[in-house]
């Protein structure tokens, strides 16, 4: 998997940082993904010119920061870059749903929604990238599964052996339909297919947004890959409808398929789920806006990532395969407050918890209402047109 595994670094430096000639790179790691860190620093100090720093973490501690130089120096720019090398999270199997579910245990089984701080900026390039391990192998593959099977999965899924830099490509795209989201002016969104019959109403007081970055700076980049995603912010007081998931989902220790779900003002008010009830019962008594709508997510039906029947057992990845319909707590991106005063102002779903729930397919449509009562269509047969 060598060649594999350079090709991936290659692609995190090239594709996902866009890295620069004199840039600083600083890379966190662990006891599982401290090798290939090594792998990519030493490619990064050699486009770079200038030292790139690994910094070991152990149970949440430094351990120890290495510097690996360059062959040949180049003068710093003074511009920095961070990456983390994340090793999919040991778990612990449920086995008593009374007992109270601890902060870190909701974190690893990737529960926990990203809190929103007012005033935030992105000042730097980062990305997160997810290293093959046998942990995580065994959970996608089942028991006995090697980490090849993982790593020729990434190849494919992030196109490692073509020359062509698409991730560049997506940027512009995505911004657009962010923007005329925005732009158009539509409140109500609705989802039709075999499997879904939603309404659901845009939160006006946020922002869509995308995975893909751009700092003030004019600096592109891409914190997770592949992206494929346009997120819009929802009323979570709002939309009615049934649907059911489409793809296989995470939840909590186990990964499910065919949940079937109504809304109601927003509200998860049924939630049907073979052999996962208690599963579920466990999620929407997290806190009051778990059951509740917050974003909708969507994705090309039509690309590597939908071409996935299993579950990656990470959002981040998941909700690249389809259109996904988040409850739970806001994207923090969508949100524009400059400090507490602005946040109390706005109504959106801060849950502590966040669900991503798959309900894309081949024959959904979706079309945007506007404030006027103009029709605009988004996506046919699971393919965005907007």
């Amino acid at each position: 998997m060598n060649n594999i595994e350079q090709k991936y670094a290659s692609f995190i430096l090239e594709q996902e940082l866009m890295i620069e000639s004199g840039e600083k790179l600083t890379i966190n790691a662990n006891e599982e993904t401290i090798s290939f860190a090594h792998l990519v620093a030493h490619m990064a100090a050699e486009k770079t010119g200038v030292s790139v720093s690994i910094v070991y973490i152990d149970k949440g501690k430094v351990e120890s920061v290495d510097e690996i130089d360059p062959d040949y120096q180049e003068r710093p720019s003074g511009k920095v870059a961070m990456l983390h090398l994340a090793a999919f999270p040991e778990f612990t199997s449920i086995t008593d749903f009374e007992k109270e579910i601890s902060a870190k245990e909701l974190q690893e089984y990737r529960l926990i929604s990203e809190p929103v701080v007012p005033g935030r900026r992105i000042s730097v390039p980062w990305a997160i990238c997810y290293v093959p391990t046998a942990t995580w192998a065994e959970f996608v593959f089942g028991p006995g599964a090697t980490t090849d099977s993982l790593w020729l999965l990434l190849s494919d899924l992030l196109s490692l052996d073509s020359d062509d830099k698409l991730l560049k490509l997506q940027h512009q795209m995505l911004k657009t339909r962010k923007e005329r989201l925005r732009s158009e002016n539509i409140s109500q969104i609705v989802l039709n297919s075999a499997t879904c019959d939603l309404t659901l109403t845009i939160n006006r007081e946020l922002y869509p947004t995308t995975t893909s970055t751009l700092l003030s700076s004019g600096r592109l980049f891409y914190p997770t890959a592949p992206c494929e995603d346009v997120i819009i912010p929802l009323d979570k007081l709002s939309g009615h409808g049934k649907f059911s998931t489409t793809y296989p989902f995470r939840l909590f220790d186990s990964v499910f398929s065919g949940a079937e779900i109504e809304i109601k003002n927003g509200k998860a008010v049924s939630f049907k789920l073979e052999g996962g009830s208690e599963h579920v019962t466990k999620y929407l008594s997290i806190d009051s806006d778990s059951s509740r709508v917050s974003e909708l997510i969507i994705c090309d039906g039509y690309t590597k990532a939908s071409k996935l029947d299993i579950s990656l057992g990470l959002p981040m990845l998941d909700r690249m395969r389809t259109t996904t319909l988040v409850l739970g707590g806001v994207t923090p991106e969508t949100v524009n407050a400059e400090n507490e005063d602005d946040l109390k102002e706005l109504e959106f779903n801060n849950s502590f918890v966040r669900l991503e729930l798959p309900i894309g397919s081949r024959d959904l449509e979706i079309k945007g209402i506007t404030e006027f009562g103009e029709v605009i269509t988004i996506m046919e047969d699971g393919i965005l047109v907007f």
